[in-house]
């Protein structure tokens, strides 16, 4: 059995709480179109962004209260997706044949969560922490969205890789000691750890002026966090040499990757920072930063990996050369490899002789 190209049973990540503010938002997520709103009760309702009567898109059409009103010939679709209005046959609204997919959807730390396999299995306990993104006031958290050109491991690849940011983003670590950086990869259970302690780092004018930070050096640390389907923690962390993480500046960001289709994927983000909280203003000036250096310089070079690699998703098949720093990216696509292979029926035996 081949490998699949989505894992299902598994939470992704569909946008921002934020951008259900207005009437409904339409998303292609794993090659199949979605529409969301929020209902007046406050939850989320996901569907198939599809009328079963001449497949139009239901967000042609408009919202009526709780309801998607199909903008061809006036069917509309409550928050489970049964049909609760048929204009042109009165009486027949609760027709079974006349419905549209739900999907199970959530919102938490700011962020839309869907379940694109079986309903039965959503368990929203599994969401992993992105509590730094709303729910910890400690922190502000502007967000932000890019689009790559290219399949979701080979952005995660680039995140779990922490050796490119010398190359591909000069001046971010200039001046420090990358000869004391450590690195360490761990796997908890479904959780990956790509673990990087600075113990050397050295701190600009600049940087120490905006982070409150009085010292040329500094400790500090990378640790990023993956869990599947690739929604990664990264906490970033200075603080005085010889003092502790809760004395210093804490700066954890979201990159949560959601397949829009095998070649593309939505990258949501989230920078986050526990001094100058109240600054809107830098708040603004961090999200156009950050934006820049995903979309300028992270976003070229994996979009032109994946035209290279064309039509083919799995590095591995392609016999790359492996380096030390490639460890967390390998380990991450061989435990989506081993769960996709799992979830299209082949048991852990197949699956071990598939490697």
């Amino acid at each position: 059995m081949s490998d699949t190209p989505f894992l299902k049973n598994v939470w992704y990540v569909a946008g921002f709480g934020s951008e259900l503010d207005g009437d409904f938002v339409s998303r292609t997520i794993c090659n199949q179109r979605i529409v969301m709103f929020r209902a007046s009760d406050g939850t989320v309702a996901a569907l198939d962004d599809r009328c079963p009567h001449r497949f139009v898109p239901l967000s042609m059409g408009k919202r009526v209260g709780d309801m998607l009103q199909c903008g061809y010939h006036g069917l509309g679709f409550g928050v489970d997706g049964t049909c609760v209005d048929n204009p042109n046959q009165p009486g027949h609204d609760g027709r079974k044949d006349i419905c549209v997919r739900a999907y199970p959807a959530v919102e938490r730390h700011a962020a839309i969560w869907i379940w694109m396999g079986d309903p039965a299995l959503a368990d929203p306990g599994t969401i992993p922490d992105f509590s730094f993104m709303a729910e910890d006031d400690r922190f502000a958290a502007p967000t932000g969205y890019s689009h790559m050109k290219a399949n979701a491991e080979i952005v995660a690849d680039n995140l779990l890789d922490l050796s490119h940011v010398h190359y591909l983003h000069p001046g971010v670590h200039d001046g420090s000691d990358f000869a004391s950086f450590r690195n360490e990869v761990k796997q908890e259970g479904d959780t990956l750890w790509s673990m990087l302690w600075r113990p050397r780092y050295y701190l600009s004018p600049e940087r120490r002026a905006l982070w409150g930070l009085d010292a040329e050096w500094v400790e500090g640390q990378g640790h990023t966090r993956w869990d599947a389907p690739g929604v990664l923690a990264v906490y970033t962390a200075f603080w005085k040499q010889g003092g502790s993480i809760e004395q210093g500046v804490q700066i954890p960001s979201a990159h949560l990757l959601t397949p829009e289709t095998e070649y593309t994927t939505h990258y949501f983000w989230a920078t986050a920072r526990n001094f100058q909280i109240d600054n809107a203003e830098l708040s603004a000036r961090q999200v156009v930063a950050v934006k820049e250096i995903f979309e300028t310089q992270d976003g070229p070079m994996l979009e032109a990996q994946q035209a290279f690699m064309g039509s083919e998703t799995d590095l591995i098949k392609l016999r790359p050369v492996v380096l030390k720093p490639d460890t967390a990216g390998l380990m991450s696509r061989r435990m989506m490899k081993q769960r996709r292979r799992a979830e299209a029926g082949m048991d852990m035996g197949e699956v071990m002789a598939a490697e």
